[in-house]
């Protein structure tokens, strides 16, 4: 066995035979070479490969999939050319029931080491997305000017450097369609694609959605400024190009660092928003506005919080982080009587207070804009009672502000909604550690074809 102080048996340039004996999460396959691990990004299990290392350190190497000697039993020809060079999937080349199968693994893994749980008896098998291929409903395109030619597409793994795909194998084919309108007008027009090195230049991204159900699209345009000289000819341009296309957006982003989008949107033609339909419920989706990515499993998904709500039984629910409001207008059309929402974008409680008026459920849900960890304090302190409390944070998990004010509520249930499998683990500790008990863990696949994994849980209070 390989010991930490010992000198790693690889080093960079080696060529080594592997044999993949699990994935990890993050979506590498993990091998072993004399007790040493090596992480593989691409490989599936059981596949007997020849991997060219490119970093050793005393406790694991990191090499890159050279040759597939052997596939492993679940391996399948992955169905982009640009796979493996794209950073977008990860786990094309693994059969879709080896994913859901290692999807459940990776969160009894999470529970088990990160939150101190045994999932026996708690989790669930993965349940399979309605649809695994073109099921994205949005996409955020890099840009960048080389030698006098745009390059648009998706940046390639650990690296800015962009990787030009014709066509995204999980994209709506619309963003497809779209994808390639770009490509051919950009060259058209002189904007200068903005350099983060220098904080100069104009156009940052591209952007785009797509409902699912009703068919509509947005294209958006990321720029430093607001000034836009070619205003006119770029919007008819695009709507010769696109003769479908809904919208057309400019969200403005003056600030540095990577944040995708900006607080200012402007509508250049169209309404500036597109609608999706979800359980007969109709929302509106601004370019600020999040809504899950997978239009063909959010029901199931949201059935899961219904079920897990036990509704009518439950009629006051909280809803944290509730985005355009797709949750808890899901919850209250299901029966919740009283529905609040917490949501830090104000673009997003405007469409979820436009989405309850649009399907007749404004008396039954309102919503407050703000940080959920100043706000949820806040309304606790002044007495908030409600029956069940849904928490849908970001990758980042629930602020310990959070998770004490929730605590302190004495909230009978919670049901935590969760892309990421290592911070549930961790948030459904902090609260079992408050005196909730998790009692069932629903993974869902709302991400085909990549190692991410939505999850529902439910914990209920085990207070008399």
């Amino acid at each position: 066995m390989q010991t930490r102080s010992a000198r790693p048996p690889l080093r960079p340039g080696d060529r080594p035979e592997l044999t993949i004996e699990s994935l990890v999460g993050g979506g590498e396959a993990l091998a072993r070479y004399e007790g040493y691990t090596v992480f593989v990004p691409y490989a599936v299990p059981g596949d007997r490969v020849r991997a060219r290392v490119i970093s050793a350190k005393p406790g694991y190497a990191r090499a890159l999939l050279e040759e597939v000697i052997a596939p492993g039993p679940n391996r399948v020809q992955p169905q982009c050319p640009a796979f493996a060079r794209c950073g977008g999937c990860q786990w094309q080349g693994l059969d879709y029931a080896g994913q859901l199968d290692w999807k459940t693994r990776l969160v009894a893994e999470a529970l088990e080491r990160v939150g101190g749980l045994d999932p026996q008896g708690v989790l669930r098998p993965t349940l399979a997305s309605p649809e695994p291929w073109h099921y994205r409903n949005k996409v955020h395109w890099a840009v960048a000017k080389q030698n006098g030619r745009w390059e648009i597409g998706l940046y390639e793994p650990r690296s800015h450097a962009i990787a030009e795909v014709p066509s995204c194998a999980i994209q709506n084919d619309a963003l497809n369609r779209m994808l390639a309108a770009v490509r051919e007008l950009l060259p058209r027009f002189d904007f200068a694609p903005y350099d983060e090195a220098t904080g100069r230049g104009w156009l940052r991204s591209i952007f785009a959605k797509a409902g699912h159900a009703s068919g509509e699209t947005m294209l958006g345009l990321v720029t430093r400024t607001a000034a836009f000289a070619q205003e006119q000819a770029f919007v008819a341009a695009v709507r010769e190009a696109l003769p479908a296309l809904t919208t057309l957006v400019q969200n403005v982003h003056p600030e540095a660092g990577n944040k995708l989008l900006g607080r200012e949107t402007r509508a250049l033609f169209g309404p500036g928003v597109i609608r999706e339909r979800v359980g007969g419920l109709e929302y509106l989706i601004s370019a600020q506005s999040f809504f899950q990515v997978n239009s063909s499993a959010i029901e199931l998904l949201y059935e899961q919080v219904a079920l897990a709500c036990d509704l009518p039984s439950a009629p006051r629910v909280l809803d944290a982080y509730s985005g355009t409001g797709s949750i808890a207008l899901y919850l209250a059309a299901r029966g919740a009587k009283e529905v609040l929402g917490l949501e830090i974008v104000p673009a997003a409680t405007r469409d979820a207070g436009e989405n309850a008026a649009r399907n007749g459920l404004a008396e039954r849900a309102r919503f407050v804009t703000g940080a959920v960890e100043r706000e949820l304090p806040k309304l606790v302190s002044n007495g908030l009672s409600v029956d069940v409390v849904v928490l849908d944070p970001p990758r980042k998990g629930c602020e310990p502000e959070v998770l004490t004010a929730v605590a302190r509520m004495g909230v009978p249930k919670i049901v935590y909604v969760s892309c990421n499998p290592a911070t549930l683990a961790r948030d459904l500790k902090l609260l079992g550690e408050a005196g909730y008990r998790t009692v069932q863990v629903q993974p869902v696949d709302m991400f085909p074809q990549t190692a991410h994994v939505e999850c529902c849980a439910l914990l209920v209070s085990s207070a008399p």
